[in-house]
């Protein structure tokens, strides 16, 4: 599809969206229907008013996916400009008291907010319903939302996403996996995670679908709301589809699963596969690339293939990507295309298998080390369920230690014999520490800044 067009289709949805046509009675998450959508959008739109052409700032402390596809509404109809924190602490609401920007905030009842905030409550207004439709009033490249991201590692990003790539992406996915008002999602993912954002809340609003209102994470409890929601949809991440390792769904209606936020593993989709007759659709990108390609194993598909939106140029282990879902600040080169942070293969046609992160390549001792392959060496080993492996530096010769993080029940020295062997004596973690659960965070990656603070400990 060309990018003209593309941008056309998504200016009809948006324009389509704020309308409100179609069924307003018509669930779309929890007690909350379509029209309570388009009512709450009202509140935000009129309370947070732009002053001098200036449009204003909401953030979103919440995890109520009618409150936030409101506030997309809203958005989109000139209202203030979303901040999507990377999640919804304390600590999180403290990094946006110093900028003056950040005005208005919505929360869940019952929360303190410093006093420089205005606290913005949304509930449905009866007297709203039968009030004319928003208009849209920004065009597809302007700002619709900001998402904090990287609060595992430290100090978080922050990306701008326009109204193409948010919107434009959930309505490439709402056309190319068939998602219509018949459909019921459920996601182990929040709404403030890019994925939880695009198909648990964009994606199902584009399509006039419904939403479960929970967010859950313990297999049992992932297996019990897909089966009393009828859910059609699963929209999970790898450390989830690993818990779910082992369960049922007795008597689902699910059709398609999405896994994101990072290489699920293969054992554990075709586990998920076979147990439960889903496909699942893998979608490899990041939050400020927007997604950029996908693949099926339940198809038979071994790489993954770009978006057909979406240019790529691969040479020499890197990637170039073109794409309308890329963030504002995303610095680009002359031709429009950006390096993405990642290593490739090139495979048949323009499918490509993902090798690992360009930065996972260290020099030790003048030898060059993946530690991805190190961490994916030590999976293989019984005994061990997951590993994180990474490199610290010392005030030494060899510039590096190899650190693994290893999850399981397995000793040292049961390590170190299975590496023995199986990688160049370089490659081998100087330091290992066995824990029972891996460090987490809520949208189902590595909690790196945890990780490091274990080996720092030691140190210490």
């Amino acid at each position: 599809m060309k990018t003209n067009g593309f941008h056309f289709l998504t200016e009809q949805a948006v324009a389509d969206l704020l309308k409100g046509n179609g069924a307003p009675d018509r669930p779309f998450c929890g007690q909350y229907t379509y029209a309570d959508i388009h009512a709450m959008a009202h509140t935000i739109f009129d309370r947070c008013s732009a002053t001098r052409d200036q449009r204003g700032y909401l953030a979103i402390f919440t995890t109520d996916r009618a409150v936030i596809a409101s506030a997309i509404i809203a958005a989109l109809a000139g209202g203030p400009i979303l901040i999507l924190p990377h999640d919804i602490s304390d600590g999180a609401l403290m990094d946006l008291v110093s900028d003056p920007g950040y005005t208005w905030v919505v929360t869940d009842p019952g929360r303190t907010l410093p006093n420089r905030f205005t606290e913005l409550v949304v509930t449905p207004d009866d007297q709203r319903r039968n009030s004319r439709p928003l208009k849209v009033a920004i065009d597809p490249d302007a700002p619709l939302l900001k998402l904090y991201t990287g609060g595992s590692t430290g100090k978080p990003n922050v990306w701008t996403k326009t109204v193409e790539n948010i919107m434009g992406e959930a309505l490439f996915h709402v056309g190319v996996h068939d998602i219509t008002c018949d459909d019921m999602v459920v996601a182990t993912v929040p709404p403030y995670h890019i994925y939880g954002l695009l198909f648990s809340v964009a994606a199902p609003l584009l399509a006039g679908a419904r939403v479960a209102d929970q967010t859950c994470g313990f297999p049992h409890e992932i297996v019990n709301l897909v089966t009393d929601t009828a859910a059609t949809i699963l929209v999970s991440v790898p450390t989830h589809f690993r818990a779910l390792k082992g369960h049922d769904f007795p008597d689902h209606d699910l059709r398609l699963a999405f896994s994101s936020a990072g290489v699920l593993d293969e054992a554990d989709e075709r586990d998920f596969r076979q147990r439960n007759n889903v496909s699942v659709m893998e979608v490899y990108g990041s939050t400020e690339t927007g997604g950029i390609a996908f693949r099926c194993r339940g198809r038979d598909e071994t790489f993954f293939s770009p978006f057909t939106v979406i240019e790529t140029h691969i040479a020499e282990e890197t990637l170039k990507i073109r794409s309308p879902f890329i963030s504002p600040e995303i610095v680009r080169d002359d031709l429009g295309f950006y390096l993405v942070p990642d290593r490739v293969k090139q495979c048949s046609g323009n499918a490509f298998a993902i090798l690992g992160r360009s930065d996972t390549v260290v020099k030790i001792a003048g030898i060059r080390v993946d530690l991805d392959q190190v961490g994916a060496v030590l999976k293989t080993m019984d005994g061990i369920r997951d590993a994180l492996v990474l490199a610290r530096s010392v005030p030494r010769g060899r510039a590096f230690d190899i650190c693994a993080l290893v999850e399981g029940n397995c000793t040292h020295a049961d390590i170190r014999q299975f590496l023995s062997g199986r990688l160049e004596a370089v490659a081998h973690p100087r330091r290992i520490k066995v824990v029972d659960h891996m460090p987490m965070t809520r949208s189902g990656k590595y909690d790196r800044a945890a990780v490091t603070a274990l080996f720092e400990m030691d140190e210490g």
